[in-house]
């Protein structure tokens, strides 16, 4: 049973990027999608040790749980395989967040990684899987080496690339960041859950930056 909830989740991710129009816009994202179909055909679905975070609690209790319902093509089914899968997942949190950042971000804030490292389909060149954080947090700016594309499959979000312009994106909308591009994000009102995808040097973690730190890339 646990097999088949994390081979959903799987199946779900590659089903939403194989036919997202997105995959023309950013190649990046036909690689992630290839990986996911390929290793759905192949049956090759790891399992890694659930591990729990506070977090997931925003996903499944009372009031406080999502929405799962979406007219966006693919959203609906990625949310649902998502849920289910929760006591059977790996949570993680980048590292450097986790001795740097609030309780109360941490407390609210978590992934889940799909495909890459250590994720339900292992690769070393894609990585994507699901973020949530909590409603009203600020995800100070940082940076990594991987191209990386986001899709907003719950809530709202303030998004900053560079210094530039705070964009607001809803629910079946995407943001696309290059190697080393600093970015930031604003969360709504209720919980956001992002689709992220990285390709590239996938193995580094993303980093908090200062704006007197040295511009990479």
């Amino acid at each position: 049973m646990t097999v088949d909830l994390r081979r959903d989740l799987v199946k779900a991710l590659a089903g939403f990027y194989a036919g997202h129009p997105d995959v023309d816009r950013f190649p990046m994202l036909a690689e992630v999608a290839g990986d996911l179909v390929a290793a759905v055909d192949a049956d090759r679905i790891e399992a890694p040790e659930p591990v729990a975070l506070p977090v997931a609690r925003l996903l499944v209790e009372g009031d406080a749980g999502i929405d799962r319902a979406s007219p966006v093509p693919g959203v609906a089914d990625v949310l649902e395989a998502f849920t289910a899968a929760v006591p059977v997942l790996h949570w993680v949190q980048t590292p450097a967040y986790a001795a740097t950042l609030s309780r109360q971000f941490l407390d609210n804030y978590g992934y889940v990684r799909v495909i890459g490292p250590g994720g339900l389909v292992e690769s070393s060149v894609a990585s994507a899987g699901l973020g949530i954080w909590g409603a009203g947090l600020h995800y100070p700016r940082h940076e990594h080496p991987a191209e990386e594309t986001y899709h907003v499959l719950h809530g709202s979000a303030l998004f900053q690339r560079g210094d530039g312009p705070w964009e607001p994106k809803g629910v079946g909308e995407s943001v696309h960041h290059d190697p080393w591009e600093r970015h930031a994000q604003r969360f709504g009102d209720e919980t956001c859950v992002l689709l992220w995808a990285w390709t590239g040097d996938v193995a580094v973690n993303a980093r908090l930056v200062q704006d007197e730190d040295p511009v990479r890339g």
